[in-house]
């Protein structure tokens, strides 16, 4: 039955708990079953009836879970990897030998580490600017025509230091870098980056998206679908860092409750902070 068109369309978080509608078209259920097969039919002539051909290209669980990621975002696509940094390392292994990237001096502390053991081996040049310093900072290491990749986090893991997205954007764009932004603290109840002129989107998808401390996950959404994007979804495919078949089928679990959990725990932070602002022992809350 079509929609009136004088219906209002549903809320983002009305399509989130209700993820995007989704149902099993056989059984009629509202709970989308899990699909662990690594292969899938095919026809006798070979070609695939549903498009799949092998769970490291197209997983049916996983394609569920990242349209529901990328209507969050307000993405085009994304991509599940098996973990929060094999997402980021991948966006890093997509730059070509003697590019530049600029990110934060404070940041996550894998990331960094990995910044700083695998750079140089990869052929990349590596220019940590103060978060502290916001934009401006970020402006004084960027190299125009060299660096092809800004990084940042907001709020910055562990100062929550909050970056200004649009003005890091417009940096990078005037050089001619792209623009990624880990946004795990934020979640996209808080934050949508691709809005605010960034060119991908990260999480980690263990902590707030996943949110019951039982899945490890990544993920990367993107503003538009392009060469770039093809050579990160190739990387994902060749490399081999999926996220598994029953993480994506929990991660869809969660995002249900995403909008509520993330909102309850602003209010706790927030009433943990206030009461510790006067509280004699502490120096500073962050």
């Amino acid at each position: 039955m079509s929609k009136p068109s004088n219906q209002p369309e549903p809320s983002l978080e009305s399509l989130i708990v209700q993820a995007l509608h989704g149902a099993d078209e056989e059984s009629g259920a509202l709970i989308a079953p899990l699909q662990p097969s690594t292969t899938f039919k095919r026809r006798p002539d070979g070609s695939e009836p549903q498009g799949r051909s092998y769970i490291r290209d197209h997983m049916a669980t996983g394609q569920e879970a990242e349209a529901i990621l990328a209507r969050l975002e307000g993405g085009e696509d994304a991509l599940l990897f098996s973990s929060g940094m094999a997402a980021a390392t991948a966006v890093i292994q997509s730059l070509k030998p003697g590019d530049r990237v600029a990110c934060p001096s404070v940041m996550y502390w894998a990331l960094r580490s990995w910044f700083l053991e695998q750079g140089e081996t990869l052929g990349l040049g590596i220019d940590f600017f103060d978060p502290e310093e916001g934009p401006e900072g970020l402006n004084a290491v960027i190299r125009p025509g060299e660096t092809k990749l800004v990084w940042i986090e907001t709020p910055v893991n562990p100062t929550w230091t909050v970056l200004d997205i649009e003005a890091c954007a417009g940096v990078a764009h005037a050089a001619g870098a792209l623009l990624a932004v880990d946004s795990t603290a934020a979640t996209p109840v808080l934050t949508q980056p691709l809005a605010m002129g960034a060119d991908l989107v990260m999480h980690s998808a263990t902590k707030y998206l996943g949110g019951h401390s039982d899945i490890l996950g990544g993920l990367l959404v993107t503003g538009r679908k392009d060469q770039r994007w093809e050579r990160l979804r190739s990387l994902r495919r060749n490399g081999g860092a999926m996220l598994g078949a029953f993480e994506a089928w929990l991660l869809i679990r969660s995002l249900r409750t995403l909008f509520v959990r993330v909102r309850r725990q602003s209010e706790t932070a927030l009433a943990v902070a206030r009461h510790f602002e006067e509280y004699p022992q502490a120096l500073e809350v962050l």
